[in-house]
């Protein structure tokens, strides 16, 4: 009897997954047959070349180079007005503020990783993303989707307007702009995220996709 509850209960634990870029996200649940979920996991893990002797801790110091930012196994370059703070929350690893426009409201770029789990896709991660937003009327807000591939690591790119409800508490903000990268970087999944103000994201968009363009693995 012994055997049976053992297997059992591996089962159970290999059964389980999810996806999430931030410590406010919404955890999504993959059901998987526990026959099969070993195999899809290692196969997920192999098609992003995830390697396991990268730092995936938390950006603790500021980097020399405010030009420069520096991030799980990543570099790239910034404007020097963003701004680097220590990561907010357990779960990000960097975080800078982006000053507004004639000292309007600032925007955050906030970095966060996860390992990787059979729930965590480009499909499962702009739904969740897109739930977080809502037009003028009430109604869904809509979303643009693209994908591309800097240096070696695909990329899937979103962005949405409307009025952020975060997790659905009782704050929303009304005028709101998201950017957020989900790359397929050596590390795993790494998601980097815009959201602010529309006319400071708006201000900042172009540096925003040169600092996704010039994202380089650190040899």
């Amino acid at each position: 009897m012994l055997r049976p509850l053992l297997l059992a209960s591996c089962c159970t634990l290999l059964a389980l997954g999810g996806s999430c870029d931030d410590d406010t996200s919404r955890s999504t649940q993959a059901q998987v047959a526990p026959e099969t979920t070993t195999s899809n996991q290692q196969s997920l893990l192999d098609s992003l070349d995830v390697s396991d002797t990268i730092d995936t801790s938390a950006s603790s110091t500021e980097p020399d180079d405010p030009t420069t930012a520096i991030f799980l196994g990543l570099q790239t370059s910034k404007p020097i007005t963003w701004l680097w703070q220590p990561p907010k929350r357990s779960m990000r690893k960097a975080n800078y503020l982006i000053p507004g426009r004639n000292g309007g409201e600032p925007a955050e770029l906030i970095v966060t990783h996860f390992p990787e789990a059979p729930g965590n896709t480009p499909d499962a991660n702009i739904r969740r993303w897109t739930s977080q937003f809502r037009s003028t009327d009430g109604g869904p807000a809509p979303a643009d989707t693209t994908t591309m591939v800097v240096g070696t690591m695909p990329v899937t790119l979103m962005e949405i307007h409307g009025e952020y409800m975060g997790m659905g508490g009782a704050w929303h903000k009304a005028d709101q702009r998201m950017l957020v990268s989900m790359v397929q970087a050596p590390a795993g999944s790494v998601f980097i995220k815009m959201l602010g103000p529309d006319d400071t994201v708006l201000a900042n968009k172009d540096a925003y996709m040169e600092f996704i363009q010039g994202l380089k693995p650190i040899r």
